[in-house]
């Protein structure tokens, strides 16, 4: 079998004079050169060098076969040698699958923030409905939302998302503001994601950690998280909404919180790519900005103390 190490190896051994100066460059002991120019010969069949005490003279098979693999192994050994080294800055062109329940400007924030630092990289953002394979259909990686759905993917968790049960204060002036969950089974309730089940709320009390569970027929099933919200403003029921899509409204006065004592379960956004091994640097980079992104975020929001104080400075950073 052809060995492409031996080739390389009998090319230095000629460029350099002789075995032992072939191994002193390569940092080889001289038995492993002659060894490994010797099985060269042996998987040719025929003798490329004649070999005396003091030096080497190449055979005219020799010469011909060096003439014609010199220029093709320094051109193998330069590409490699200009990959690994295109590789030590991102680039290239980076696709990434963002659920469709994710359509919001959150996102573009993010990615403009990358594609400045990292101008050499080409985003192909793509929103997907339902589950997405990453490798069938191409991408880098994929941002999910709730538990990652394939085992065999590398996931990491940036952060764990809040969200807000609540409802336009037109809508509350209606139907009237629930003093407890368990009335939320009699409002008009506006579904984010796919699907006509029944929505089902997982709350706990701040205080006294009573929990509570209910299950709402939605009236309005919405998959694009940002048309369900605009639903939910112009009063179509109550609506569980991500904190980074409720805090401008909660601010404005649009939305209204429910039930302030209460906490509904956090979800885990990740991100997800198919292997750990040779990870492209546009790729890794990608994960190390989301991650510190989101971790400066998160101690600037936890280092206030209101509510109110929080969804200022989410604005803010948002619009920044």
């Amino acid at each position: 079998m052809f060995d492409l190490n031996q080739l390389a190896v009998f090319i230095r051994v000629v460029e350099e004079g002789g075995f032992t100066a072939a191994g002193r460059a390569m940092s080889m002991p001289k038995s492993r050169v002659s060894r490994m120019v010797a099985d060269l010969e042996a998987s040719i069949g025929a003798r490329l060098l004649h070999r005396t005490t003091r030096q080497i003279h190449l055979t005219e098979v020799g010469q011909a076969y060096y003439q014609n693999c010199q220029q093709s192994i320094k051109d193998i050994f330069h590409t490699h040698e200009m990959i690994a080294d295109r590789e030590q800055d991102a680039h290239g062109v980076l696709r990434i699958a963002i659920p469709m329940i994710a359509g919001s400007g959150v996102m573009g924030h993010y990615l403009a923030r990358y594609q400045t630092q990292y101008p050499d990289v080409r985003l192909e953002v793509v929103h997907t409905e339902g589950q997405v394979n990453l490798v069938e259909e191409g991408f880098d990686l994929g941002v999910f939302f709730g538990p990652v759905p394939d085992s065999s993917l590398v996931a990491r968790t940036i952060t764990m998302s809040d969200h807000v049960l609540c409802a336009s204060p037109e809508y509350l002036a209606r139907v009237g503001h629930p003093s407890h969950p368990c009335e939320l089974n009699q409002l008009r309730c506006v579904k984010i994601g796919e699907g006509i089940q029944p929505e089902v709320y997982e709350l706990q009390h701040s205080s006294s950690g009573e929990q509570c569970t209910v299950r709402v027929e939605p009236n309005i099933v919405i998959n694009m998280v940002a048309s369900a919200v605009n639903s939910i403003v112009h009063g179509a029921g109550i609506g569980q909404v991500p904190f980074f899509l409720a805090g401008e409204y909660l601010v404005q006065g649009k939305l209204v919180p429910l039930f302030e004592d209460w906490q509904l379960d956090q979800q885990a956004i990740s991100l997800a790519y198919p292997t750990r091994q040779y990870l492209p640097k546009k790729v890794r980079k990608f994960i190390d900005f989301m991650v510190y992104e989101v971790e400066q975020l998160d101690a600037s929001l936890q280092a206030l103390p209101t509510p109110e104080q929080r969804l200022e400075v989410f604005q803010r950073w948002v619009n920044g």
